[in-house]
């Protein structure tokens, strides 16, 4: 992943992303992940890099059970990827923790982002990996659940439909949301960006020195 991308895109926030690809680039597609996929800790940082796609599935019968896929995929990742997890829309388990959590950051991942849940939130805490999810509950995914595939086209739970995410697809998610953006548009989507920080930042300093709001957005324009 190229550092000046990633070190530009810390600098902004889900808002001016979200506005940047809907406004500017007129994407209607969903982009943005369910609200309830949220990050489940403070973490004063964006999370910004490219994607490593895993698909799950729940166990059916004792002989369906198999963790080598998932050993195998840790080899796999690359350094500065962010781990999202299809859990085929599981609700009965956890499916990530504080192990999963380190030996993914030993590999190279970043961040985890699931649309299921966790558990050993403290720990992960502890250990500052991000982990975006629906929630946390103690129940193991042994013998319920698994990943069966890795770095192939995904569907996550998006706000307005599914949110398709492709291996190396760019993510960049905060404390408001996660949001998907195709690596063909990835520069376009921060130059725009850039452009509403900047007109954003001239309305915050200018809103202390004047009452007249409307000359302001005659002015700049829309915020």
């Amino acid at each position: 992943m190229n550092n000046d991308l990633k070190k530009r895109f810390e600098k902004l926030y889900s808002g001016l992303i979200y506005d940047a690809m809907t406004f500017d680039l007129k994407i209607s597609e969903c982009f943005v992940l369910d609200k309830t996929i949220r990050l489940q800790f403070p973490y004063n940082k964006v999370v910004f890099g490219q994607a490593f796609t895993c698909k799950g599935k729940k166990v059916l019968s004792e002989k369906e059970i198999d963790d080598t896929v998932r050993i195998k995929m840790f080899k796999d990742f690359f350094d500065g990827c962010i781990q999202l997890i299809d859990t085929d829309r599981d609700e009965t388990v956890a499916h990530f923790g504080d192990i999963s959590g380190r030996i993914a950051r030993k590999f190279g991942a970043s961040a985890a982002i699931v649309d299921g849940y966790t558990r050993d939130i403290a720990l992960l805490r502890n250990d500052k990996f991000p982990i975006f999810c629906k929630g946390v509950m103690p129940v193991d995914a042994y013998g319920k659940w698994q990943i069966v595939d890795y770095q192939t086209e995904i569907n996550m739970l998006g706000n307005w439909g599914d949110v398709t995410v492709r291996p190396f697809d760019y993510i960049f998610g905060d404390e408001d949301s996660v949001i998907i953006i195709k690596k063909e548009i990835v520069s376009e989507v921060c130059e725009c960006a850039e452009e509403r920080l900047r007109k954003e930042n001239i309305v915050r300093e200018e809103i202390f020195n004047t009452n007249d709001i409307q000359e302001v957005y005659d002015r700049i324009g829309r915020w």
